[in-house]
């Protein structure tokens, strides 16, 4: 059964997913940060040790290819997170539903 408006009785309603929407960029944005500094930290060490071995060359670029990948892996896990934290935001809190004909949210 299709959702009705209750102010003007229109069936054109649409799904609202700010909490979704918002807990995925957030969670995103933190998640790459933290990848980041995590990967940064502890890849600084490992990065050291093997631009002894391998050269000048390879350690900026082993060390600039692990933070990378750290921001990465961070920014998604951070962006599920925040995603899954989003939904129940949705389902609890905010509006979930929107009008197309007189714009209420309800």
């Amino acid at each position: 059964m299709p959702k009705s408006c209750p102010r003007c009785r229109s069936e054109r309603v649409i799904y609202c997913h700010y909490g979704k929407r918002v807990g995925g960029v957030i969670g995103t944005v933190a998640g790459a940060i933290s990848g980041t500094a995590t990967t940064t930290a502890s890849g600084a060490a490992a990065g050291a040790r093997f631009g002894m071995y391998a050269g000048s060359v390879a350690g900026p670029a082993g060390f600039s290819a692990g933070a990378v990948l750290g921001a990465i892996t961070g920014g998604l896990a951070g962006c599920i997170a925040g995603i899954r934290l989003g939904k129940v935001l949705d389902e609890q809190f905010f509006c979930q539903f929107r009008c197309l004909d007189c714009y209420a949210h309800f």
